[in-house]
């Protein structure tokens, strides 16, 4: 049997994939090797709990709290903990408790950037823009600056993975809808869509506002009459609708949010006086008195909304202030890394997918014009696809910045981690979309539907 050039095209593909993933595999060491947090413990104490209703309203999320259920017994007891703010980084290690855990990680990390890699390689029409997709994006997520949360006992590497399997199913669910593609998976794609969703969103509280984003730019889009006969795509976005309302009614009905906002009372509110004459004009008691609590637990969150609404100045004043600084580092802080070649080599590549400039946010932002306005103007299917994918992906990391930058005062680069990193990973990802041959072409009209 003769191969066509296609399949020697994709056999190379995925040699270097493969390559790829076994650099991941063996670069660092030990997959067993881990490192508690100061959060560790809550993770641990918080999955003891039986599930049930409750467990959305619990002080960690449903993700984490079943990957340490079914991982862990009463056996296992909270590990010592790196603290770098007190300066007592560690080094990795083997806890017989929590192997189990990190090696999931680790291997489902791989399997979720090379599934990106493949289905935008698989979307892009020149073999250079292929090429590109499956070494940039693996490499993206396989070098230290996302790879060393894969031994953290944390939610970060479920969110970083978690989230490189929604865009790759999103992705591949936007090309086929909008292409009409006869495919055995048309079922089968938004049903995992469906499940990705749920268990991401339910890692961490912030990640539903990304879920809102994408319902609000989806639900438009069945004006179109051919996308309205695709009922297995309208049944997902009612479903998804309704974990988005459960997801916003879980983080507002639990008490995930008190400690973080009485951070941000605490060191951004009350010490200025100005600041803290509005909240009494809003109905907030004296803080030393013992009505505040009862008044904070109702009124806390909706008063504080109302501040960054009213003074706009100083919300972009701060976000402006602290932008730089949440850009600043690509490294995690919680352990100390073990010397060798490879990991040398891979940090050296990771400063260069992983920038320290917010710059990158404003190439972004370019970038993003371009795809655009040439999707306006050459009116393809391919050009659509590529315009709205990257629309959703800057406004959602947008807002995912702003509610984690505003939401506490401790721990924001943390909290902000994974919108920097979107931010990061789209200018790569509008790289490939905007040097691919099939961008310049307008062949490919959109359906003919019209809005009815």
């Amino acid at each position: 049997m003769s191969f066509t050039k296609q399949n020697r095209e994709w056999l190379l593909l995925s040699l270097i994939l493969a390559g790829m993933a076994a650099l991941r595999l063996f670069a660092y060491g030990d997959l067993r090797l881990s490192v508690a947090t100061n959060d560790t413990a809550s993770y641990i104490e918080s999955s003891r709990a039986p599930i049930t209703h409750k467990t959305l309203t619990g002080s960690r999320l449903f993700t984490t709290n079943l990957l340490f259920k079914l991982m862990t017994d009463e056996t296992c007891l909270p590990p010592p903990f790196s603290a770098p703010a007190l300066g007592t980084e560690i080094y990795r290690s083997r806890q017989s408790c929590f192997e189990t855990i990190v090696v999931i990680q680790n291997v489902f990390s791989i399997i979720a950037w090379s599934l990106l890699a493949l289905v935008l390689a698989k979307r892009a029409a020149g073999f250079y823009s292929k090429l590109l997709a499956v070494t940039l994006i693996p490499l993206f997520g396989f070098t230290p600056s996302i790879a060393d949360w894969d031994s953290i006992l944390g939610s970060e590497s479920l969110t970083f993975s978690l989230f490189a399997i929604v865009l790759a199913v999103l992705m591949e669910i936007c090309f086929q809808s909008v292409t009409n593609e006869i495919s055995p998976q048309a079922y089968f794609l938004p049903l995992s869509a469906i499940a990705v969703f749920v268990f991401w969103i339910f890692t961490r509280d912030v990640n539903i506002y990304v879920l809102v984003v994408l319902l609000g730019m989806a639900v438009p889009l069945f004006i179109f009459q051919n996308l309205r006969k695709q009922k297995h795509l309208f049944l997902a976005v009612v479903v998804l609708s309704v974990f988005s309302i459960i997801g916003l009614k879980s983080a507002v009905f639990s008490e995930r949010w008190k400690t973080p906002l009485s951070n941000v009372f605490n060191d951004l509110i009350l010490p200025h006086p100005a600041r803290e004459e509005f909240m009494r004009s809003l109905g907030m008691p004296d803080p030393n008195s013992p009505a505040y609590e009862e008044w904070f637990n109702e009124k806390a969150t909706g008063a504080y909304g109302r501040f960054l609404l009213s003074h706009p100045g100083y919300a972009a004043s701060t976000l402006e202030a602290n932008l730089a600084s949440l850009f600043v580092d690509n490294s995690q802080p919680y352990f100390l890394e073990e010397k060798s070649n490879a990991r040398a080599l891979l940090v050296q590549i990771g400063g260069l997918l992983h920038p320290t400039t917010h710059l990158v946010l404003f190439l972004d932002a370019i970038l993003l014009i371009n795809l655009l306005v040439s999707a306006f103007n050459k009116n393809g299917q391919t050009m659509f696809i590529r315009a709205w994918l990257g629309l959703w992906l800057f406004v959602s990391a947008s807002a995912t910045l702003f509610i984690s930058c505003f939401a506490d005062s401790i721990g924001v680069a943390r909290h902000t981690l994974l919108s920097v990193e979107m931010f990061r990973l789209m200018f790569w990802i509008f790289l490939i979309f905007t040097i691919d041959p099939g961008f310049t072409k307008a062949a490919d009209k959109l359906p003919a539907g019209q809005p009815s």
